[in-house]
């Protein structure tokens, strides 16, 4: 366990704290001259792909991903479960360009969300529910026309591993406004990158891109309860998975 602790504090220290703060800064005075999609992918691009392979080699986090075929290039709404940080950095590297839904105090985190308000995410206040769903879909519908996929984890807040909480139904409600299917993903970010707890453990996550729901014949309630049964499941086999190399390993 020591040794988790100093990879994670190695992550922090040098990579996690002071990359990230003089990226930001440098993109936040010099990127806002390039064109939405080059800003994009030199911005949240090059960050994520920096921060996964930081991951990799500083903190042992490995990944996996099933369901690659699912993916055509057409934008959609991405819906994914909620455990950790991971996947708000892992999954701009999936889906691109794309913007997410957030919360518009991380708009006034200093460097962070300086930089991040240059690529355009849907910042929202989540007090106000109706105010928040009206600006989910005045903002979120003219990307999608643009071809930007949108990124909402419709749990609202992050849950603990092995579990989905109950969805809210922005994202379908998005998803049917704008005519475009619901793509919905599973992963087990929270067994490694752990939630509100300093320390980082090794290991493979497992990152599961399901088939697109189509929302053209069903309301967006029931397109809600079919992408939270699909996660859901997902999340069980990733589990039963890794339950059977567990005691594999253990009984040899």
């Amino acid at each position: 366990m020591w040794l988790a602790y100093l990879r994670t504090f190695v992550f922090y220290a040098f990579f996690y704290g002071p990359f990230t703060i003089l990226w930001a800064s440098f993109c936040a005075l010099f990127a806002y001259l390039l064109p939405y999609r080059m800003r994009y992918h030199f911005v949240v691009g090059t960050w994520a792909k920096l921060t996964v392979f930081a991951s990799r080699w500083i903190l042992g986090i490995k990944y996996r991903i099933t369901g690659l075929e699912n993916l055509d290039g057409a934008a959609g709404v991405v819906i994914s479960n909620h455990q950790s940080a991971w996947e708000t950095f892992f999954l701009q590297r999936l889906f691109r360009p794309q913007t997410q839904v957030i919360k518009r105090s991380l708009l006034k985190i200093p460097f962070f969300g300086w930089a991040f308000a240059m690529l355009r995410p849907i910042a929202i206040d989540r007090a106000d529910r109706i105010g928040a769903m009206t600006q989910i879909l005045e903002q979120g519908v003219p990307r999608l026309n643009d071809g930007i996929f949108v990124l909402i984890f419709p749990e609202g807040t992050r849950a603990e591993p092995h579990k989905v909480r109950n969805f809210q139904q922005g994202g379908a409600r998005l998803a049917k406004e704008a005519g475009v299917p619901i793509i919905p993903v599973t992963h087990n970010s929270g067994d490694y990158w752990l939630n509100k707890r300093f320390v980082k453990l090794p290991g493979t996550i497992d990152v599961i891109i399901h088939p697109k729901i189509d929302l053209h014949s069903i309301k967006a309630s029931e397109g809600t309860t079919l992408a939270h049964k699909v996660i859901s499941d997902g999340l069980s086999r990733i589990q039963l998975q890794n339950d059977r190399v567990s005691k594999k390993q253990v009984s040899r």
